[in-house]
């Protein structure tokens, strides 16, 4: 891996997406994990915290970073377990102070070390043997260590998986959001219609890698059906113009159609048209705010290539035509109602 390659862009404010804060705070909540971000910067590594509430750092982690040499010997660990994990997938590492940290990679491929970490989980006898050395070289309390290394989580089996699930889920979402900000950012450069670069999205979705999800979950899909709905619903409030159908997510999620549409419904409470429109509809009603944009510009920017196909729909939805909701909801603005 060239980890020496100039990164992508990278917003660590993804982060503060309230899809990621929602998966964040499940993860807190299966296992009490506090997780990192990892990334490369055009000058070298950075580190952000996704953490809160019981997501805090254990004070076994605490204690090692309470030194100098502890936090450079640990940001040193974390980037090697990125590059680790970025070229051979979701693992279970034990860091260099002896316990496990649980590593899932963003990138879909090796080019890129970036990947999410969770804070220390419960290790076995060997681990402590490994902490009380590095303890010692960090001329730490060995007795507080020891205390602080026994009150680690002990996560069974059913909590590993589910904090690896979410945290998959959260690499799979931030890959996501990157891409389409890139793509936005493409389209404002070249000048396009958001619905030109489509395809590209569409095509990033067609190989998102969710066998990974099933594989952490023996294989069971119906499991992960939340979180990858959870992904393609905030997909469809973000760019609710593309042109996405049940078809093509399914192939992204490795589900058939009517699974898809089955698992969209029992989640959702609506059908997957029912939800698009739903959020094109809203997002006309922003749209129409701006005086600047005519009827037919705001059709194509919610998806919609037939300003007369988009006029029908909202009357539909709304009982009024656009212009008529316009006028009426400027008027009201007007006046302060």
């Amino acid at each position: 891996m060239n980890t020496n390659k100039r990164p992508r862009a990278l917003d660590v404010n993804a982060l503060q997406h309230p899809l990621i804060r929602r998966l964040v705070e499940m993860a807190a909540a299966a296992g009490g994990r506090g997780l990192l971000l990892v990334y490369p910067t055009e000058t070298g590594w950075g580190q952000t915290c996704a953490s809160g509430g019981e997501g805090r750092p254990p004070e076994f982690c605490k204690a090692i970073q309470s030194t100098v040499e502890g936090v450079k010997h640990c940001k040193m660990c974390h980037i090697l377990m990125t590059v680790a994990a970025c070229g051979g997938g979701p693992v279970d590492q034990r860091c260099h102070a002896g316990s496990i940290v649980m590593v899932a990679p963003v990138a879909n491929d090796n080019s890129e070390a970036l990947a999410i970490l969770s804070s220390c989980i419960f290790a076995d006898k060997k681990g402590w043997e490994e902490a009380q050395a590095r303890g010692k070289k960090l001329g730490l309390d060995l007795t507080k260590l020891h205390e602080s290394y026994l009150k680690l989580p002990r996560l069974g089996d059913e909590q590993r998986i589910a904090v690896r699930r979410i945290m998959e889920a959260i690499s799979s979402s931030i890959e996501l959001i990157r891409r389409n900000k890139e793509l936005e950012i493409r389209v404002q450069e070249a000048g396009q219609t958001p619905r030109q670069p489509a395809m590209d999205l569409r095509r990033f979705l067609e190989t998102t890698d969710w066998a990974r999800l099933a594989k952490s979950g023996g294989g069971n899909r119906d499991a992960q059906a939340p979180l990858m709905i959870r992904v393609v619903c905030e997909l469809i409030r973000q760019r609710p113009d593309l042109p996405l159908t049940v078809k093509e997510l399914a192939a992204a999620a490795r589900l058939t159609p009517n699974h898809f549409t089955t698992s969209f419904h029992h989640y959702t409470g609506q059908t997957f048209t029912g939800y698009l429109l739903d959020q094109r509809i809203a997002r006309a009603k922003k749209l129409l705010s701006d005086l600047t944009l005519n009827i037919g510009e705001i059709a194509r920017l919610v998806g919609y290539d037939d300003a007369g196909y988009f006029a029908r729909r909202f009357r539909k939805a709304t009982r009024l035509s656009p212009r008529t909701w316009r006028n009426r909801h400027s008027m009201d603005r007007s006046t302060g109602k």
